[in-house]
This record gives structure tokens, sequence and C-alpha cells, in this order.
């Protein structure tokens, strides 16, 4: 593989954001965060980085509905596709079972 791919495929350590937004979603508390913000990212400026952590999460919780509907239809098919493979057809059919549900709202 091509040295450069490999880099960009591949960074170091995330954008401060994304690994805060990691975090959290990982169930850190608040002082949890910024204490890895802090060693993680010495450089960061914390209330910065939280302020912009905030404005992500502000605008994530206002998604566009059919976007939410397309990304779970999505999502369905792979988790379908990876129980086929798997030989789970009572997953595959619960999978089913919730793509028509989506498919009448």
């Amino acid at each position: 593989m091509d040295e450069a791919a490999r880099i960009v495929t591949t960074p170091a350590n995330p954008p401060p954001v994304e690994a805060v937004i990691e975090w959290l979603l990982t169930g850190a508390s608040e002082r949890q965060v910024q204490e890895a913000l802090a060693q993680t990212y010495p450089d960061a400026n914390c209330s910065g980085v939280m302020k912009t952590v905030q404005q992500y999460l502000t605008h994530a919780g206002q998604p566009d509905a059919h976007a939410v509907r397309g990304w779970a239809l999505l999502s369905y098919r792979r988790l379908y596709q990876e129980m086929l493979r798997v030989g789970d057809y009572n997953g595959c059919r619960q999978v089913i079972k919730e793509i028509c549900n989506l498919a009448r709202s």
C-alpha cells in the first residue's frame, strides 16, 4: 500500500472534536473528557473544543427524517447481509419485518 494512502486512512489521532464525541459516546463524564482532552491534546483550546462539540451535538439532534430513514434502511440491509452470512435466519426475518415497518412509515 502506498505510504500516503496509509496515512490518510489511518490517522494517528482523531481531531480533538471527534475524540471528545467518541469519549462522550462511550459514557465518559464531563470531568473525564476534560482530563483526557488536556492529556491527549495539551495545546487544544478546551473551552473552544467543548463549544464546537456542543454545536455538533445540537445539530445532530435535529436530523432530517428522510436521511434518518435512509440510514436505517441501509443499516438494516447491512445487518441482514451479516445475519444471512452467519446463518441467523431468525434475525433475517426480524430485519425484514423492521424494513417493512419502515417502508409503511
